[in-house]
């Protein structure tokens, strides 16, 4: 018999879950980044060694890693289930109260702003 877990305690499993999931995901990327410009690197030493172009393909993909990175951490990661169970809420709320219109007429889109741009 299994027991029941309470509402909470699946939220904090989904969050836990979701920020392992972000840092797998980076890691993947990092493990792309280095495999990939490392034979980069080899093939332009190997056939053009007067002239280099990989640090731009180094720098190019490494500010797209970096940002990856960024939002990869867990502050981030947190910050926006925070986000999207705050809206989820105020829906829920305003679908209880019966003034749920999906958005388009209203200020469910001035709530909406105020929870991403506070």
């Amino acid at each position: 018999m299994s027991k029941e877990i309470s509402l909470e305690e699946y939220k904090e499993a989904w969050r836990e879950m979701t920020v392992q999931e972000a840092w797998r995901g980076f890691i993947g990327h990092l493990a792309a980044y280095i495999i990939v410009n490392g034979f980069m690197i080899f093939i332009n030493l190997w056939t053009s060694p007067h002239t280099l172009w990989f640090p731009w393909m180094l720098g190019g993909w490494g500010v797209g890693l970096a940002f990856h990175g960024v939002f990869s951490r867990k502050s981030h990661v947190l910050g926006e289930i925070e986000k999207k169970e705050a809206l989820a809420e105020l829906l829920a709320r305003k679908k209880r109260k019966g003034r749920y219109n999906r958005g388009f007429n209203g200020n469910l889109g001035k709530d909406i702003l105020s929870l991403i741009f506070p």
